[in-house]
C-alpha cells in the first residue's frame, strides 16, 4: 500500500498562524498609537490654553517706598517698619487675583513667605489698596487687577524693634504669580534715612 505525504496543509497552517500574529501585533500597535495620539492632543490643548495666560500675565513694579512709622510706637523709628510696592498689570494682561500671589522676602538672616490678607496687621501677610481702579473690579475681599489698574501692596513688621530694613541693608523681594513670570527686586537701603518718614527704595 502506497502512502502519500501532503505537506501543503502544514505550510498553509503555519502561514495562517504567522498572519494572525502579525494582525494581532498590528492591532496592539494601532491601539497604542491611538492612545498616545489622544493623550498628546489633550496635553497640546491644555498647553495652548495656558500659554497665552503665561505670556500675557506680568506684573510691573512701578515704585517701592519704605515707611518708618509703626502704629504701635509713636515717632519715627531708626529702621523701616513697612514696605509699599506700587504695581500694575502689564499692557494686555488678563485679570490677576492677588490672593494667588506669594511674596518671598529674603535677607542674609531670614526667608519669609507672605500671603494676601484682607486685613492688615496679620503675621506673614500683605494687604493691598487701590490707587486707580476705573472699572471698580478691586476690593479687599476680591482683589482682582485688570489692565489699567494701579495697586499698592503693603506689609509691615509687627515688632517695631525688628525693622524690615536698616541703613545699608539689602533684601530681595520676589512676587510669584499663579501664572506668568515672577517679579524679582533687590532693595538696598541708603546709608542714612535722615528725618524722612518715607524712604524711596525703587527705582
Amino acid at each position: 500500500m502506497k502512502t502519500l505525504n501532503n505537506e501543503t496543509a502544514d505550510v498553509g497552517i503555519g502561514t495562517m498562524i504567522i498572519l494572525i500574529a502579525i494582525i494581532l501585533v498590528a492591532t496592539v500597535a494601532a491601539i497604542m498609537l491611538l492612545y498616545s495620539t489622544g493623550e498628546l492632543q489633550q496635553k497640546a490643548t491644555i498647553t495652548a490654553k495656558d500659554a497665552p495666560s503665561k505670556v500675557t500675565t506680568n506684573i510691573v513694579i512701578d515704585s517701592v517706598f519704605g515707611d518708618r512709622l509703626n502704629s504701635t510706637e509713636p515717632g519715627l523709628q531708626p529702621g523701616i517698619q513697612g514696605i509699599s510696592i506700587r504695581i500694575k498689570p502689564e499692557v494686555g494682561t488678563i485679570s490677576m487675583d492677588l490672593r494667588q500671589i506669594i511674596i518671598t522676602k529674603m535677607s542674609s538672616s531670614e526667608n519669609v513667605v507672605l500671603n494676601y490678607s484682607n486685613t492688615s496687621g496679620t503675621v506673614n501677610s500683605f494687604s493691598a489698596s487701590t490707587v486707580r481702579d476705573e472699572d471698580g473690579s478691586f476690593s479687599a475681599d476680591a482683589p482682582v487687577l485688570n489692565s489699567g489698574d494701579l495697586v499698592d501692596i503693603e506689609f509691615h513688621t509687627l515688632d517695631y524693634t525688628k525693622p524690615i530694613l536698616i541703613p545699608r541693608q539689602i533684601i530681595t523681594l520676589s512676587l510669584n504669580q499663579e501664572r506668568g513670570a515672577s517679579a524679582n527686586l533687590e532693595l538696598t537701603a541708603p546709608n542714612s534715612f535722615g528725618n524722612d518718614r518715607f524712604v524711596k527704595l525703587y527705582p
